[in-house]
């Protein structure tokens, strides 16, 4: 295959990032429709080529956008995690002790198990100077936060508790995607385990505290 200049490389470029424009192409617009190869295809099938493929565009053109598919990926991670961040907080409100963990872990396992591609996506490292995934990751953290905060936990139980929770959250999700829970009901396994984590946890606390300000 011939090996294409530099300057010859640049101009297809900017030659796609102007065909781009023409369209009205958005980085919002990639984004979701890496989310949709997600949905369909899972990590494994995502592309720069799928992605332009959908969008009616060549893959060049996606460079006005996004860096590569490495940095498609990252700013898939970001969406990602930030959509699985506002669901959290959102199964939470209003609720406390018990009753919010059990709402955080039907929330948790219902996203993970429907958007699998995506929750892979949340499991990505953070770069260290990734500023804004960080700050989108805290939205996820402070969910866990605010469940573990109504068992009266001292803050190394409380970290404890809600690292706990998320493992086992994480690893129940991560088999059902995986179709390895084998036979048997598996809605009521996960009952059995939230309730067992609420015992656990109950137990390592000292008392119940006010309902999650719904405002917060």
């Amino acid at each position: 295959m011939r090996a294409i200049p530099a300057a010859e490389a640049d101009k297809r470029v900017s030659h796609a990032s102007r065909d781009t424009r023409k369209r009205g192409l958005t980085h919002a617009d990639v984004v979701a429709t890496g989310m949709a190869v997600l949905d369909a295809e899972g990590v494994v099938g995502l592309s720069l080529a799928g992605v332009a493929e959908r969008l009616g565009v060549r893959p060049p053109s996606l460079y006005a956008h996004v860096e590569g598919l490495n940095g498609l990926t990252r700013d898939l991670a970001h969406a990602a995690t930030v959509e699985f961040g506002e669901v959290l907080r959102d199964s939470v409100l209003g609720r406390s002790g018990a009753d919010a963990v059990r709402s955080f872990a039907v929330a948790y396992r219902n996203w993970a198990t429907g958007f699998p591609g995506r929750y892979e996506m949340t499991l990505l490292p953070i770069a260290p100077g990734d500023a804004e995934r960080r700050a989108g990751a805290r939205l996820a953290l402070g969910a866990v936060q605010a469940v573990i905060r109504g068992f009266g936990l001292d803050e190394d139980r409380a970290v404890q508790a809600g690292r706990s929770l998320r493992s086992a959250m994480d690893g129940f999700s991560r088999l059902e995607n995986a179709d390895s829970m084998g036979r048997g009901n598996h809605d009521a396994d996960f009952t059995f385990l939230v309730e067992l984590l609420i015992d656990g946890i109950q137990q390592t606390g000292t008392a119940p505290g006010d309902a999650i300000n719904k405002d917060s």
